[in-house]
């Protein structure tokens, strides 16, 4: 038996090889490192080294709300076969990010063609800020792999097909293990069921009631064993003034202003359309309309988008929680279909339509190639966090320092990143404040003007000056280890 590959499937493979490309360039020299990064890697260090099974991951910015646990036990194999190195996380994401690639083809192909599918997955696998996001190792980084499905899921509802009520309820299970900004979406439900003038049947509504319970356990879990703080703790949330500032129409005039801006950002990164993020805004907005009337999708498909759309702007506009432009990511996915049907419509036009397409695509493809290799980074990250780490320990064990201290010189927030290697390197870390060596870590590496010991891209390392003698030096390394023992944000057991 030969396998025959069609054109389509050989068009899909070489996206699939150019997105693998973007996804995995310089994949150690342009990973981050920071906060983030030793939250995770100290949460699967927990669940591996310190054998403590947990049901949440990190605490969120809104007190007493947690991240589920799905994307810590998801590192673990990788982060053993790496020898509890973070790069390990590396692979994982990028199977996230080629799985997404692919199901922006299939889900396309089966809503629309598979012509609207290979031109979906081709910008998704070349546009720049996909390409980032699908690079970050952090928990919603799924978030584009859970949009596209959750897209399909909405839109077989609204032309009622029933059947993928199985999946969507994985789909909602899966929100706390990757960011409750993915809750708003869901208003487009109700809308879709109505416009679908079916009911499903019993059998698929006990699919997705069996499939958002088996998805939903650790929360249930965690919940009944405290007292339902997560749920307290939303409800306290969502009706308390975060003092986000603006209010009533200024609000959504600002969610307009985010909405625009990741839309420029999402289609045109890292150049400017020089248009205002409000024109953006309305533009795309009208957009759906104006595929209707070229009848590329149909009324109640339109209905259902704007009923996605508006359910967010308006959420987010009554809401008085601080606006990120995270929060509105989840709308992207109509409006890469919206250009994807758009360019196809164009396609279709064999005389001129098909070379203009094909044009645009190359260029769009050559252009953020040529920025993305040649794109100049500021080297603070793994690798050099990792060296700087590796660098303070060598030097403390050359001059037979039991522990040592670690001051920082740097802006808020570039203090981190560097716990979790000194963990690895089993280094006992003091405060500053004890009779220990100080090691300083200077970042940018010209914030400061002393001449460093060691320098690994923008992080250099200040070596101790006016060392105690090695008895205080041994008192100071009795206690525990402040590495180890010291609260670190977003962590708790």
């Amino acid at each position: 038996m030969t396998l025959k590959l069609s054109r389509t499937h050989l068009i899909l493979g070489l996206i699939l090889l150019i997105g693998l490309f973007f996804r995995t360039y310089q994949p150690i020299s342009r990973l981050e490192f920071a906060h983030d990064g030793d939250l995770y890697s100290w949460i699967v260090k927990d669940i591996v080294v310190d054998k403590h099974i947990r049901l949440i991951g990190q605490q969120t910015s809104a007190m007493g709300i947690f991240i589920g646990p799905f994307f810590y036990y998801m590192l673990i194999p990788f982060f053993l076969f790496f020898k509890m190195d973070p790069i390990g996380g590396v692979v994982p994401i990028t199977i996230i990010g080629l799985v997404t690639i692919f199901s922006y083809y299939w889900v396309f192909a089966k809503i629309f063609n598979k012509n609207v599918g290979l031109i979906g997955a081709f910008l998704q696998a070349v546009l720049l800020s996909p390409v980032y996001f699908d690079r970050a190792v952090v928990p919603s980084t799924p978030t584009n792999l859970w949009i596209i499905w959750y897209f399909f899921c909405v839109i077989s509802l609204v032309r009622g097909n029933y059947k993928v009520l199985w999946i969507l309820g994985i789909l909602i299970g899966l929100i706390w293990h990757i960011h409750i900004a993915l809750l708003p979406p869901l208003l487009a439900i109700p809308f879709a069921i109505v416009l679908s003038h079916k009911l499903p049947h019993k059998k698929d509504v006990l699919a997705f009631l069996g499939n958002l319970a088996f998805t939903s356990v650790p929360l249930l879990v965690f919940e009944y064993r405290h007292n339902f703080l997560q749920t307290k703790s939303l409800y306290a949330n969502f009706f308390q003034n975060h003092g986000a500032g603006s209010e009533g129409l200024a609000k959504i005039n600002l969610v307009l202003i985010y909405l625009g801006h990741n839309l420029e950002r999402l289609f045109f990164f890292p150049n400017s359309t020089h248009l205002a993020t409000q024109t953006i805004a309305y533009l795309f907005l009208v957009f759906p309309l104006g595929l209707y009337f070229l009848k590329v999708i149909k009324n109640k498909e339109a209905l259902v988008f704007y009923a996605w759309v508006m359910g967010v702007i308006l959420f987010y506009g009554l809401s008085s929680s601080q606006l990120s432009e995270y929060y509105l990511t989840n709308v992207e996915v109509i409006f890469m279909a919206l250009v994807s049907l758009a360019l196809f419509k164009l396609f279709q036009n064999k005389k001129t339509g098909r070379w203009i397409i094909l044009g645009l695509l190359l260029i769009i493809f050559v252009k953020n190639v040529n920025f993305f290799i040649t794109e100049k980074r500021f080297k603070k990250g793994y690798k050099e966090r990792k060296a700087a780490a590796e660098f303070i320990t060598q030097d403390a064990k050359d001059k037979e320092f039991p522990c040592i201290a670690i001051s920082y010189i740097t802006p808020p927030g570039e203090n981190v990143g560097f716990r979790y290697f000194f963990w690895m390197n089993n280094l006992h870390v003091n405060e500053p404040s004890s009779l220990s060596p100080v090691y300083t870590i200077v970042s940018p590496k010209d914030f400061i003007d002393v001449k460093e010991r060691a320098l690994f891209g923008q992080i250099k390392v200040v070596g101790p000056d006016n060392v105690a003698s090695k008895d205080e030096i041994a008192q100071s390394c009795s206690g525990q280890n402040a590495n180890l023992a010291d609260p670190m944000f977003g962590f708790t057991r």
